[in-house]
């Protein structure tokens, strides 16, 4: 069997007396696109955190290429911040208003190292142009950007150290229903150009099935439904699934994607 990218095995997480997470275990392998659903306070960020190793658990491991980093070092932690990188659900508050976009991007090259300024600049413009923006792009500011444009910026930089698995917050739900469209679109083209595999948390099953082949779905910390994402959404067990469904696409948006299921 396939060792997973990323794992957690049992997790669970405490804040005083709530039980954020109860016994959850989670895979991510190689090439997959994993959904992560709930609705609000079902767990699902905080599932992402202890995945990043953001946040400490009360019970459980996580594990990174099957080797446990539960208890690792910020110093023994620097093969997941390398391998392992996450896009945000604002992109407004994730961008400096004071530095152009040049500078989010390069950051994490920088930490690596081994690039010139000449250089630098080219691997920048690069992964910009990846994301569907441009060179021309280098030195604007976020307040010249529009929503769809912030994203795609915070997605470059994800880009940047060359991950293996991406994690997905909610990237699309602050954005307008075109643009959201948009950033479905870009997400499945640099998966099949870079072999990403996905990570994709949202309270939305129906977004969830145009990134993802699994899905997992939490209710109040805890795991109530897993599967492939078609049979999770034609045949739900759970009510509370069930319930999920009806948080339909917005209107427009398959339309916008074109030729989902074939049409």
């Amino acid at each position: 069997m396939t060792v997973p990218l990323l794992s957690a095995e049992g997790v669970s997480v405490r804040f005083g007396e709530t039980l954020a997470v109860d016994d959850v275990s989670i895979a991510l392998r190689p090439g997959a696109a994993l959904g992560l659903v709930g609705e609000s306070g079902s767990g699902k960020s905080t599932l992402l955190r202890v995945l990043l190793k953001l946040q400490p658990v009360s019970a459980g491991r996580v594990l990174l290429d099957g080797a446990n980093i539960t208890g690792a070092s910020e110093a023994g932690l620097r093969p997941l911040r390398r391998a392992v990188q996450v896009v945000f659900q604002n992109p407004h508050s994730a961008l400096n208003p004071r530095s152009t976009v040049h500078d989010p991007v390069a950051e994490p090259l920088r930490i690596l190292g081994g690039l010139d300024r000449t250089r630098l600049r080219d691997r920048v413009a690069g992964l910009l142009t990846d994301v569907g923006l441009g060179a021309e792009f280098l030195w604007r500011y976020p307040h010249e950007l529009s929503g769809g444009q912030k994203q795609r910026v915070c997605i470059a930089r994800a880009l940047a150290p060359e991950p293996r698995p991406l994690l997905l917050d909610e990237p699309t739900s602050a954005l307008d229903v075109s643009v959201q469209a948009q950033i479905i679109e870009l997400l499945r083209g640099l998966r099949q150009r870079h072999r990403l595999s996905y990570l994709f948390v949202s309270h939305n099953l129906a977004v969830v099935r145009l990134l993802c082949e699994e899905v997992m779905v939490l209710r109040q910390g805890r795991m109530v439904e897993e599967g492939p994402v078609g049979q999770v959404l034609e045949h739900p067990r759970e009510a509370y699934t069930r319930a999920l469904l009806s948080s339909v696409l917005p209107p427009g948006i398959t339309d916008l994607l074109g030729a989902e299921d074939g049409s």
